[in-house]
């Protein structure tokens, strides 16, 4: 930060988190031995859109990258803008490394372009004995936290809290509770 920023308190953007990200690929293996839960293969990445042209390009490569990844790997993908204005990126494989990797990739692609602030999560769903559960990636904190929904506008929070005691020592998991947003809508 520049002393120009600090007199006029403007603060740095958080350089946003990714390789933490791959946590999930082995935090899998555990998920599913000891929860009982199992990843569907669906994933995604939200960030929010702006409205300059190199970042509409940007967009447009990354589209066209995946067009050309889904020729070597079966990647299904599409996008969405939920009510908030964010951008999603949907992301279905029969293999969860691939929806893990291809997630990376594109987090990383904003990441260098510039647009790492934009970034607001990736999303990884995983199916278990009373429905879904999905596992959070903040950019911002490049940590993990469980979300699990019990109905249209509400959460299991202690099971929240029973998937992020038994995941602590296998991925960067978020300690500080107030920071585990919840996402309703996720379109996965």
């Amino acid at each position: 930060m520049s002393l120009l920023d600090s007199i006029l308190g403007r603060s740095k953007p958080i350089r946003p988190k990714t390789d933490e990200l791959f946590g999930i690929s082995t935090g899998a293996i555990t998920m599913q031995t000891e929860l009982d839960l199992t990843p569907t293969g669906a994933g995604a990445i939200t960030f929010r859109p702006v409205s300059a042209g190199d970042f509409r390009q940007l967009e447009r490569d990354i589209q066209l990258l995946l067009d050309r990844s889904t020729r070597d790997s079966p990647l299904q993908w599409r996008t969405e803008t939920d009510s908030f204005g964010y951008e999603w990126m949907i992301l279905n494989a029969a293999e969860f490394e691939n929806v893990v990797a291809t997630i990376h990739m594109i987090g990383r692609q904003l990441q260098d372009s510039g647009y790492g602030p934009q970034l607001l999560a990736a999303v990884f769903q995983f199916k278990g004995p009373h429905g879904n559960a999905y596992w959070m990636y903040n950019y911002k904190r490049g940590s993990f936290y469980p979300f699990v929904p019990s109905g249209p506008n509400t959460r299991d929070n202690a099971e929240e809290i029973r998937l992020s005691a038994v995941m602590g020592g296998e991925m960067n998991v978020e300690r500080d509770l107030t920071k585990w947003y919840p996402l309703w809508g996720i379109p996965l």
